[in-house]
């Protein structure tokens, strides 16, 4: 399923993410196989109004559809009620493969817990489009028990295991490596991904310019020290965090990073600072990247420009950050990394 893939990052379907997707050049996504973490759309009246989105933003392409916990019950929509029917266990979760069905490029990820799986499997064998079984950090053992089984069974089939988001993502290698070495037992030659999420959930230490490790990275390279015969493929959450279920006032300091494939660098407000004044700190640093011409780029210096469509919002700027941060981490290990041919943005 994985086959000439780089990249595994798993996104939520908010403005931002798709936004950052959407604006990648083909030869990028080409390269990314995403679980989008489905959610109502802001403000739409039905649940395929997401669908139009991720299909704008990653047309004719594969990816895994999951399904975002935080937003179940959350809306009293038309959109939101759809929404949480696609959590109904009830004839293994017809709900979700029936919608998922009709999703152009969508691959089933198993429905945790992994009750009635016999009719999950007819359903997922089905579709034909493979299945991912997503592991997440703290997960019963029956959805690890599954993923053996479904890694002796079936030939089509990606095990996610995910660390989740935390200060200390290195501090779960060894639970990461557990489930590696259970699965790889096995079906040595399975398709594992190495996912989790390290991006900060407060800035408050940086002054003015600060330096923070992609975290991620080392777990990665860590499990394929100790797992050297295994296929494991680098995954994160996009340079995000996770969403949470209801958002308290916060006060926005303006801020913009930038991303590189160990660390993001990230520049804060000093004084009265707004984006254009941050911007143009940026693009005045040696870190800048200047002969990086894509779409977060782009955006930046536009923004230290002062021109039309920069960055006005902590939203657009997690867009310009998750655009770079994608860009980059889908050519790691290349000699040179390219920037977009097309330079024709659009939006989402």
């Amino acid at each position: 399923m994985l086959e000439n893939v780089r990249y595994c990052p798993i996104l939520h379907a908010r403005v931002a993410e798709v936004k950052a997707l959407l604006q990648l050049s083909s030869e990028t996504k080409d390269r990314l196989f995403p679980t989008i973490v489905w959610r109502p759309w802001p403000n739409a009246r039905a649940l395929g109004r997401t669908a139009d989105k991720v299909s704008i933003a990653f047309p004719q392409r594969s990816f895994a559809l999951d399904l975002d916990q935080t937003k179940r019950g959350a809306s009293a929509t038309p959109a939101g009620r759809e929404f949480d029917r696609l959590f109904d266990p009830e004839d293994g979760y017809a709900n979700y493969y029936d919608f998922l069905e009709a999703v152009a490029g969508a691959v089933p990820v198993l429905r945790p817990p992994p009750i009635q799986l016999a009719r999950q499997l007819e359903r997922i064998e089905r579709l034909d489009r493979g299945v991912v079984v997503r592991i997440e950090f703290g997960a019963a053992s029956e959805m690890i028990d599954a993923a053996r089984a479904l890694s002796e069974n079936s030939p089509d089939v990606a095990v996610f295991v995910d660390a989740g988001w935390s200060r200390d993502l290195l501090g779960r290698e060894l639970w990461a490596s557990s489930i590696i070495q259970s699965i790889t037992e096995v079906r040595p030659e399975i398709e594992i991904v190495v996912s989790g999420s390290s991006f900060p959930d407060t800035f408050s230490g940086v002054r003015g310019r600060g330096r923070i490790p992609v975290v991620e990275r080392t777990l990665h390279t860590n499990l394929v020290r100790r797992h050297n015969a295994a296929t494991l493929i680098y995954g994160d959450w996009g340079s995000t965090r996770p969403p949470v279920a209801t958002a308290g006032p916060m006060r926005n300091i303006p801020r913009i990073d930038l991303p590189f494939q160990a660390e993001w660098v990230c520049w804060r407000q000093e004084a009265d600072e707004g984006y254009p004044e941050l911007a143009q700190r940026l693009v005045n640093d040696a870190d800048w990247p200047a002969e990086l011409a894509i779409w977060g780029t782009y955006l930046i210096s536009c923004t230290a420009e002062r021109l039309p469509g920069g960055i006005r919002s902590p939203g657009t700027a997690a867009a310009a950050r998750i655009n770079i941060h994608l860009h980059r981490q889908a050519y790691v290990g290349e000699a040179q990394i390219p920037g977009d041919p097309e330079e024709i943005y659009v939006d989402v």
